[in-house]
C-alpha cells in the first residue's frame, strides 16, 4: 500500500489540510478533487450516497496520488469500521460522538488484540497488499476522527479527546446548534461558548481540530482559532454553484444583448 504521506505530514506539523465532502460516489469526481490539490476527501456515508462497495473505486481513482481517502461513517459496528481500514481506508470520521466510552470502543474496533478487538484478515485484506505488507499491516496507525455536535458532547469533550487513539476531533456546527436550540444560529453566546469549549479541549490534549467553513466562520476565521483539518465544500454544492453562476451569467448576456429571451 502506497503510504499518505502529506496529509500525515502536514497534521503532525500543525498545518491546514483542506479536503472535499464528497457525497456522490463518482470515480472521475474523486480523480478531480485529487488533482485539483485538495488533500484529502471525505466520503460521506451519513448524508451521502456512498456505500461500502463505492468506497475502493475512488481510492482506486486517486491511487496515483499522495492523497488521503476519509470515510464519514453512518453507524459504529465495529466490523464495519475494521472492514474500512482493510479496505485502505485512511481514516474514519465518526459522527455524534457523546462519551469517552463511545469513543474507547471506536478505538478497540480499529486496532487488533490484545489493544482492540479489530479482526485480523492479513492474507486477504487490500490494506495488506494482499498478504504482501503484513508488518504494516500488523501495526496499524488508524486515523480517527470524532464529530462533537451535540450539547451532550460538548459537555463530556474533554474526556472524549483524552482517550488514547483520537486523532481529531471534528465540529459539526449546524447539529451542535440545533442541539444548543438555536439551529443556524451561530451569532449566539451558547454557541460560541460551544466551540471555545470544543476547540480548548483540542488544544489541551494535543488533537487535530476540525471543521467545515459557513458564512459565520469563514475559512480564514477558522484557521484563526486553530482549526486544520477544513472540509472546504461539498461536490454537490460546488456544481450547482457552478451551473446556477453560468445559466445566470448566460441570462445576463441576453439581456445586455437586447435579444428577447
Amino acid at each position: 500500500m502506497k503510504t499518505r504521506g502529506k496529509f500525515r505530514t502536514k497534521v503532525a506539523d500543525g498545518a491546514v489540510s483542506f479536503g472535499l465532502l464528497q457525497t456522490v460516489p463518482n470515480t472521475v469526481l474523486s480523480y478531480i478533487a485529487a488533482l485539483s490539490g485538495y488533500d484529502f476527501i471525505v466520503l460521506d456515508s451519513e448524508h451521502g450516497t456512498f456505500y461500502e462497495p463505492d468506497y475502493l473505486p475512488a481510492m482506486l481513482a486517486t491511487g496515483t496520488f499522495d492523497f488521503t481517502t476519509i470515510v464519514r461513517v453512518r453507524g459504529e459496528d465495529p466490523t464495519s469500521l475494521g472492514r474500512c481500514l482493510d479496505m485502505g481506508i485512511d481514516g474514519i470520521i465518526v459522527p455524534n460522538v457523546t462519551t469517552a466510552h463511545q469513543a474507547t470502543e471506536l478505538v478497540k474496533a480499529m486496532h487488533f488484540p490484545p489493544k482492540g478487538s479489530r479482526g485480523y484478515a492479513g492474507s486477504i485484506a487490500r490494506s495488506s497488499g494482499y498478504g504482501l505488507d503484513l508488518e504494516d499491516y500488523r501495526k496499524p496507525d488508524p486515523f480517527l476522527s470524532v464529530m462533537i455536535e451535540s450539547e451532550e458532547g460538548v459537555d463530556n469533550v474533554d474526556e472524549i479527546v483524552r482517550v488514547n487513539g483520537v486523532s481529531a476531533v471534528v465540529v459539526g456546527h449546524f447539529d451542535l446548534s440545533a442541539s444548543l436550540g438555536i439551529p443556524g444560529d451561530f451569532a449566539q453566546p451558547a454557541y460560541e461558548r460551544a466551540l471555545s469549549r470544543i476547540e480548548g479541549a483540542a488544544a489541551t490534549h494535543g488533537k487535530t481540530l476540525g471543521s467545515a467553513p459557513h458564512p459565520s466562520y469563514p475559512v480564514e476565521r477558522l484557521i484563526a482559532r486553530g482549526h486544520r483539518l477544513i472540509t472546504l465544500s461539498v461536490d454537490t454544492k460546488l456544481i450547482r454553484e457552478a451551473m446556477t453562476a453560468q445559466i445566470t451569467a448566460g441570462n445576463q448576456a441576453i439581456a445586455a444583448s437586447g435579444v428577447r429571451f
